[in-house]
């Protein structure tokens, strides 16, 4: 019974992402450029490849951390992928739908090899008041720098961070503070406090039911946001918070409450988006969080499917001296109208596709 309610939260899921993207992000947002029209059977394969890999692949209950980073990428990525990819690019959906089914494989690859047992890692033991003070004291002192930089940099008070033409802005100018040179190491500070502290912090308060560590996370997050606009360190807490509430009652049926809690943010965000024109959820979860990866699993593949593999683009092939012309992202940019200037930033998967072909799917997963 659990497993068929799981079934179906995901396949609701799945629905509610079709309805968002061909009646409010086709409609009012920018995905309207990447509408076009396939056969339904292609939608009804999808379904049948989401129903079966909940059904025999993805895990009923979380045990450890890569439990939740499987149910996140299965729902924020691969359901999506199943189902919009047609949408973006050209190609046949037939041809589309045999490269999505390397990638369910791909996954489900991944999926059975978290299943493994778990690497033993020496445990190191640290004084409790060590590892507070270790914590706290540079977060508050991260914290101030972000907010004296901001400061002395004329970072214009007023701007409204909620508007999305003004974030973009403001991004700019964060960038041009931090490429000024005039503050080395800004950019690994910024990026620290961002990513690591205050997040700790803030879960670690949460966890520990620790009130200052909560405020002190959320002052880290919150400076950052200010500063350089971008979104994620503003909606990290309330992630945060949604996963602690998941999977309380030892993780049993994360997968189904986090597919219903998902579809039901879908709704409300494109039900406010079209009548209300509050498109804050559906523009930061909805498009970004879940569709634009689905389109570019999509451009990837259109982009690299017929070129000369481009390990260029690899990482460790700079080690020897060999350096990419240009990037994977810009060339992607490039065939898909945005200009060489503008990148197509990919995942895992569809940037191991563009170095390796149909082999760097597997190599995603075993990486």
């Amino acid at each position: 019974m659990n497993r068929l309610l799981l079934v179906a939260a995901c396949l609701l899921y799945g629905l509610s992402l079709i309805w968002s993207y061909e009646n409010v992000e086709g409609v009012a947002g920018y995905l309207a450029t990447y509408i076009r029209f396939f056969p339904a059977v292609y939608e009804i394969a999808g379904f049948v490849l989401i129903a079966g890999l909940a059904s025999f692949v993805m895990p009923l209950r979380i045990s450890k951390p890569s439990d939740v980073a499987l149910w996140m990428l299965f729902l924020l990525w691969l359901v999506p992928s199943l189902l919009l990819t047609y949408h973006a690019g050209t190609l046949p959906a037939s041809e589309i739908f045999k490269f999505l089914v390397a990638v369910s494989a791909s996954f489900a690859l991944l999926v059975l090899l978290c299943r493994g047992p778990i690497m033993k890692v020496p445990r190191i033991s640290i004084p409790s008041l060590v590892f507070k003070v270790a914590l706290v004291i540079p977060t508050l002192a991260l914290s101030a720098v972000v907010i004296q930089l901001a400061t002395r940099t004329n970072l214009d008070p007023t701007v409204n961070l909620f508007d999305l033409p003004a974030v973009y802005g403001r991004r700019l100018e964060a960038q041009q503070v931090m490429e000024s040179g005039s503050f080395p190491l800004f950019g690994y500070a910024l990026s620290l406090l961002g990513t690591s502290l205050a997040p700790i912090c803030f879960i670690y308060g949460l966890i520990r039911r620790r009130i200052l560590f909560v405020v002190l996370g959320l002052t880290g997050l919150l400076s950052v946001f200010f500063f350089d606009g971008t979104k994620s360190n503003l909606f990290l807490p309330i992630l945060f918070a949604g996963m602690l509430v998941l999977g309380i009652n030892r993780g049993s049926q994360f997968g189904t409450k986090l597919a219903f809690s998902l579809t039901g943010l879908v709704a409300v965000g494109g039900y406010l988006w079209v009548e209300y024109q509050f498109i804050w959820i559906s523009s930061f979860l909805t498009r970004r969080m879940i569709m634009a990866k689905a389109t570019t699993l999509g451009v990837y593949y259109e982009t690299f499917r017929d070129s000369p593999v481009l390990m260029q683009d690899f990482g460790p092939m700079r080690l020897i001296g060999v350096t990419p012309t240009t990037g994977k992202a810009n060339l992607v940019g490039q065939s898909f109208g945005a200009g060489l200037s503008e990148g197509w930033n990919g995942n895992g998967w569809s940037s191991m596709y563009a170095d390796f072909g149909i082999g760097g799917l597997i190599i995603a997963s075993a990486l």
